[in-house]
């Protein structure tokens, strides 16, 4: 049974997602997910290394600017990401508006601020959810770590200058 959180991210999503311990993340992921051109919806795999939240109210994601959910969130704000953390599964309802941005370390991604307007926690009584979605980088986790670094301090720099357009 979902129970709707409000507008923000618990302690526990915006510890997850702060960019501070990106060790623990590895292999995670969480979908995006926006709706398409079609009208259906378009999911879309998304990591602790392109994911960042500042706070409870305000994140922001690093899209590859040719795809299709930057298509998508450009021509459509709504989105939902969807994760499983510490035994539930959580949905975060949000709309997205594009950040400008000139950082080197985004080159040929597309940055979003998202701002969540529910949030809904998905469990049960004597349930819990086990895992989400868990990939293996075949290049090895420090090489991943070497890529999501600057993209995560790039993110977070640009949560602390503003929160919307740059």
């Amino acid at each position: 049974m979902s129970t709707n959180l409000g507008p923000n991210l618990p302690e526990a999503l915006v510890e997850l997602f702060n960019g501070a311990n990106l060790e623990a993340c590895l292999g995670t992921a969480c979908l995006l997910v926006t709706q398409g051109a079609d009208g259906y919806p378009h999911p879309a795999f998304v990591t602790a290394g392109e994911l960042v939240a500042a706070r409870s109210s305000l994140l922001r994601v690093a899209l590859y600017a040719t795809s299709s959910a930057t298509r998508n969130l450009s021509e459509r704000a709504g989105l939902v990401i969807c994760l499983a953390h510490e035994g539930a599964a959580y949905y975060i309802k949000a709309d997205a508006e594009p950040f400008d941005t000139a950082d080197p370390a985004l080159e040929g991604q597309r940055v979003f601020t998202i701002r969540p307007r529910h949030v809904l926690r998905d469990a049960e009584q004597g349930a819990e959810v086990t895992s989400g979605f868990c990939y293996r980088d075949l290049r090895g986790d420090q090489a991943v770590l070497a890529q999501w670094r600057p993209i995560v301090a790039a993110l977070r720099a640009g949560l602390t200058e503003g929160a919307g357009r740059s």
